[in-house]
């Protein structure tokens, strides 16, 4: 299994990723905040997206069989921010080469996702805690019917059937929190991007029990993610040229 030093996770949310972003200073709390345009306090709200930084990473625990895992060259989320850190996600894409591709699993057997509905939104929170250095916090809730990701699964070490699973932010998946660190900060989790960047660590989707789901799927999938996120210079061109912050709000 790859390890988890750049394994990453949206999403989604996801994101999503899957989302957000972050400055520096204050008391380590979680308080308003304040989207800008780096390097300055102009308030930045409109469409956003994420982009991977190296490996995504998803394993979950599957009945009599133990952990799969799966690993993905490629992610994408877009949504919309609004300046004071409320945010929506509704685009997202997870490959192995940004046009499609399966992924590999550790089964033998490949993995496709495919997001059904990325209806969801999250809040971001200004929050420059030493702990993980970070300068903000991207909070997602569960219970949030309009997030579902299916992921077709092949096992040729275990079935020669293919196990479609359902996973999304359920009523039993709790607060997903995403570190955010800003393009300047020395503690983000790739050094060598100036961009800000979003971390998740094993935050969970849940089996989505609503659907019919294969029986091998596992009930809970964690996600390893690092992404970075930009914004517009021109609203809704499509081009995502400008590069953000979190800072203390207002």
């Amino acid at each position: 299994m790859k390890s988890t030093a750049r394994r990453i996770a949206i999403s989604l949310a996801a994101a999503a990723s899957v989302m957000l972003m972050l400055p520096s200073a204050a008391m380590a709390a979680k308080t308003t905040p304040r989207i800008v345009k780096a390097g300055t306090t102009t308030a930045y709200s409109g469409n956003f997206q994420a982009i991977n930084l190296g490996d995504v990473y998803f394993a979950g625990n599957a009945p009599f069989i133990g952990v799969v895992d799966t690993l993905c060259q490629y992610t994408q989320l877009r949504g919309t921010v609004a300046s004071g850190g409320s945010g929506t996600v509704n685009y997202v894409q997870i490959d192995d080469d940004g046009a499609g591709a399966a992924c590999p699993n550790n089964q033998g057997g490949t993995t496709t996702i495919t997001a059904i509905s990325t209806n969801g939104n999250g809040q971001v929170y200004y929050d420059n805690d030493p702990n993980p250095g970070r300068d903000g916090v991207l909070e997602i809730a569960g219970n949030q019917p309009g997030v579902h990701l299916q992921a077709e699964i092949e096992m040729p070490l275990v079935t020669p059937d293919l196990q479609t699973c359902h996973y999304g932010l359920t009523s039993t998946t709790p607060t997903l929190e995403l570190d955010l660190f800003n393009g300047t900060n020395p503690d983000r989790p790739d050094s060598g991007s100036s961009e800000a960047q979003g971390s998740a660590a094993g935050q969970e989707f849940h089996l989505m029990t609503s659907q019919t789901n294969s029986f091998y799927c596992p009930e809970a999938v964690a996600a390893y993610a690092t992404v970075t996120v930009k914004g517009e210079q021109t609203a809704n061109s499509g081009v995502f040229n400008q590069s953000l912050a979190v800072i203390q709000g207002p």
